[in-house]
């Protein structure tokens, strides 16, 4: 396959402690977070190649978190579909809920929430994070739980292995995480046992595109512009990704500034969205999008 854009690998490459390889076959389920993205690509690749040595393929499952369509770039929850059915493993998307009119759960987007809360998230409060992929996350491993229950599984929690595409060139946060800890915050002494596992954690971007060159999967084509496949306008993401964006969906930019303007809150500190539109609409060509720590 033709490899995509990479991005250019940041000047401080944060060290990352080797990665250890958990026994598989002590889990009942191994849960992998796709995000269409290169890095869950990647991890998924390697979940997969480890799970069929150990026989346990058939306990792979693949879950997306939707953010919603105004903040996914089109094509993303269809291309992680894709990824899960390549391997042929069954496949979840989860998404944040709220009460609806009659009480009972709808979803809600990434930018209701936003617009719910009066605040963009920041580095400091990364709630997109906690609020829209983990929180659904953890109520799918109780629905999961409860399949194995049905299933056989009595006497002892339910043992899940979380499999998360995170590296530690990423972020000096990322850095310090550990590759494979106990997940206590999704763990209960009665249900559910999680532990957590970054397969890629210590992977340079090189070694990402090169193992997904390998896989045969395909890549999102967001590569060709952006240097990661996050949410359309990430608050976190560098100027000229933005700028980027703004090109790629003038439209988008446009709902966010709308949105800055009824919250009363600037999208990024000291760098509101109609400032990003002012100076994206001075270049007639978007500028290289330099990458972001996150």
């Amino acid at each position: 396959m033709k490899k995509p854009h990479a991005p250019a690998l940041q000047e401080a490459l944060f060290p990352a402690p080797p990665v250890p390889l958990p026994d598989l076959r002590e889990y009942d389920l191994i849960i992998v977070s796709i995000s269409g993205g290169k890095d869950s690509m990647a991890a998924l690749a390697e979940t997969v190649r480890h799970a069929r040595k150990a026989g346990v393929l058939d306990r792979v499952i693949t879950v997306f978190c939707d953010l919603g369509p105004d903040d996914e770039w089109p094509g993303t929850k269809e291309l992680a579909a894709e990824h899960a059915a390549f391997y042929g493993l069954r496949h979840e998307v989860v998404y944040r809920t709220v009460p609806g009119p009659d009480g009972e759960p709808v979803p809600q987007t990434l930018g209701e929430h936003i617009e719910q809360r009066g605040k963009w998230p920041d580095a400091a409060n990364r709630y997109c994070t906690s609020d829209m992929k983990r929180a659904p996350v953890y109520k799918l491993m109780t629905r999961l739980a409860a399949e194995c229950r049905a299933g056989g599984v009595t006497g002892r929690p339910v043992r899940f292995l979380n499999v998360l595409g995170l590296r530690a060139q990423e972020s000096p946060k990322r850095a310090a995480m550990v590759p494979f800890c106990r997940d206590e915050r999704a763990s209960n002494k009665t249900v559910r046992h999680v532990d957590e596992w970054l397969p890629v954690h210590d992977w340079d971007v090189a070694r990402v595109w090169a193992g997904i060159a390998g896989s045969g999967m395909r890549a999102h084509w967001v590569y060709r512009y952006l240097p990661r496949l996050s949410c359309r306008f990430c608050v976190l993401a560098s100027l000229t990704a933005l700028i980027n964006a703004v090109h790629l969906d003038a439209e988008g930019a446009r709902k966010i500034a709308e949105r800055e303007a009824r919250m009363g809150h600037d999208f990024k500190h000291k760098m509101p969205m109609r400032e990003i539109i002012r100076l994206a609409g001075q270049m007639p060509a978007p500028p290289p999008a330099d990458d972001w720590v996150a």
